[in-house]
């Protein structure tokens, strides 16, 4: 099976596999390593929360989560997290994998 498909002489379409999974959502469980808040000068898109999750059941396979602050309950939180205040602190989050291996969450929930 080929990995990509020809759709006219000279242009090819992306494997579907690796399509399909690049978009499919997934779900990271597990405790917060390290946390912090870039600033909107270090990025483009503005503020971004920054979570080093050790996932449940593999611990030492840290998973970088990004996030928009607004997805974070309240400032509380938001403070803690910036201040590293949270290590240990169950975490799930679900997102969509990017291109720089990290997960973009479109969802968190945060348990103290």
């Amino acid at each position: 099976m080929e990995k990509s498909r020809t759709v006219e002489e000279g242009k090819k379409l992306p494997d579907l596999k690796e399509e399909a999974r690049m978009e499919s959502e997934m779900v990271i469980t597990g405790a917060i390593v390290d946390s912090w808040v870039e600033s909107e000068r270090v990025t483009s898109n503005g503020p971004r929360l920054v979570l080093q999750v050790a996932p449940r059941g593999r611990p030492k396979d840290l998973v970088i989560v990004e996030a928009e602050p607004s997805l974070v309950p309240d400032r509380f939180w938001l403070e803690d997290l910036s201040e590293n205040l949270c290590h240990g602190s169950p975490v799930q989050a679900v997102g969509r994998a990017s291109y720089n291996g990290f997960v973009s969450a479109t969802q968190l929930q945060l348990v103290r």
